[in-house]
């Protein structure tokens, strides 16, 4: 295996064959040291097939501890890197219902980027929620401005297709 900050240099080119390369070995490799090095370079503004390889990969990452580190970073980040991130949340199989309230805060507080991410994510783990989640969920329905509304409407029915 090449070292990490070999296959970081190739992530960071912009040869696509390269980043498709560096990529397939982190996941052969399966070295979870590089997933910090990874966030960064998402945050650098990197291009769209850098961006896409790197969510992909991301999105495969199993270890629990992986959650608590791309949560913190959700919490840390510009509203445009955060939107990536929130991408990677909602593709991963982790189950991030337990940050509820995140989600719906950046839903409600967010740019619309970030915020539709959130939504979808919402989405996608509301069958995982508590009854007391729930509540909590239906009630912040009625804090959503008109502007938003269309953003809760698939969670909505997300949560009546599960009440069936």
């Amino acid at each position: 295996m090449e070292n990490k900050d070999e296959l970081l240099r190739k992530i960071n080119t912009n040869d696509p064959e390269a980043v498709e390369e560096a990529i397939r070995e982190i996941k052969e490799t399966g070295d979870s040291t590089i997933i910090v090095p990874l966030l960064d370079i998402l945050s650098s503004q990197p291009d769209t097939y850098v961006i896409s390889g790197i969510v992909g990969l991301l999105a495969d990452v199993r270890e629990s501890n992986f959650r608590d580190v791309l949560l913190e970073r959700i919490r840390q980040e510009n509203p445009h890197v955060k939107a990536i991130l929130l991408r990677i949340a909602w593709e991963s199989s982790l189950d991030y219902s337990g940050h509820l309230d995140l989600f719906t805060d950046i839903l409600l507080n967010d740019e619309f980027v970030a915020a539709f991410e959130a939504s979808t994510l919402i989405e996608n783990f509301v069958h995982n929620l508590t009854e007391e989640q729930h509540h909590r969920l239906h009630a912040f329905f009625e804090q959503i401005p008109a502007d938003k509304q269309f953003l809760i409407e698939n969670i909505i029915a997300e949560m009546e297709n599960g009440e069936e």
